[in-house]
């Protein structure tokens, strides 16, 4: 016998009228109370990964794709083709799974994360932009000020270990999108965490932006100026 557990589940009025919106698009229009029940179990089964699992269609699609790239000449990867072959014909999609866990994998960007790095490599690139046409004494004074970090300030990426999500983002857009381009010789590995600072740095740096959008501190498209940079790197 299936064990039940009666409990109370408080929601605001927004989520009830998503609820009742879903329950109005089935068929049989379910209580709330079954139309939650099926959203949690559905909302369960997402969360779990399944077994990789092609329709005959699909079968058939993979076959001749594999059939097009053994039969064309000067094809250097034989071998995949020949596994993919095989699995079709045994059934042993795990091995694919085994053998190509690069592409059978679950993993989505973020966008919150994405818009995150986009604006961290967007600050770090004023940054350099703006200590590279610095005067030399205002070079020195920034070294002065902030010490360590003041001097010849580079963007040096993310944790490679800790924060490899955000590392790995940085390194698309730049590699293979071409974004950022000043960062391209960089490994972007940190081999410490900066996220946490990077936010702070963030937060200054929206606080400048909004004094150059004031009456009396109008400097949009100018670059940043030895003070902003000192405020900025003494968070570093």
């Amino acid at each position: 016998m299936v064990k039940t557990e009666r409990f109370e589940l408080r929601l605001d009025e927004s989520t009830i009228d998503r609820i009742d919106a879903w329950r109005g698009e089935q068929r049989d229009l379910p209580s709330r109370a079954e139309a939650i029940r099926t959203l949690v179990y559905t909302g369960l089964e997402a969360g779990r990964r399944k077994a990789f699992r092609p329709t005959s269609s699909e079968k058939l699609i993979m076959w001749m794709l594999a059939e097009v790239l053994r039969q064309h000449k000067g094809y250097e990867d034989i071998k995949s083709v020949e596994l993919i072959q095989s699995a079709i014909y045994g059934g042993h999609f795990w091995g694919l799974e085994w053998e190509m866990s690069g592409i059978f994998h679950d993993e989505v960007d973020d966008p919150e994360a994405l818009d995150f790095v986009v604006d961290t490599m967007a600050m770090w690139r004023a940054i350099e932009w703006g200590y590279e046409k610095l005067s030399p004494e205002d070079r020195q004074r920034v070294e002065d000020q902030v010490k360590y970090w003041g001097k010849n300030p580079k963007f040096d990426g993310f944790d490679g270990n800790e924060e490899g999500r955000y590392m790995s983002m940085a390194k698309f857009m730049v590699e293979k999108l071409g974004r950022f381009e000043e960062f391209r010789d960089r490994s972007l590995n940190a081999h410490a965490n900066t996220v946490s600072t990077y936010r702070e740095m963030l937060q200054k740096y929206a606080e400048i932006e909004a004094r150059r959008g004031s009456p009396a501190y109008r400097r949009a498209g100018q670059l940043l100026n030895a003070d902003e940079l000192i405020e900025l790197l003494k968070l570093r």
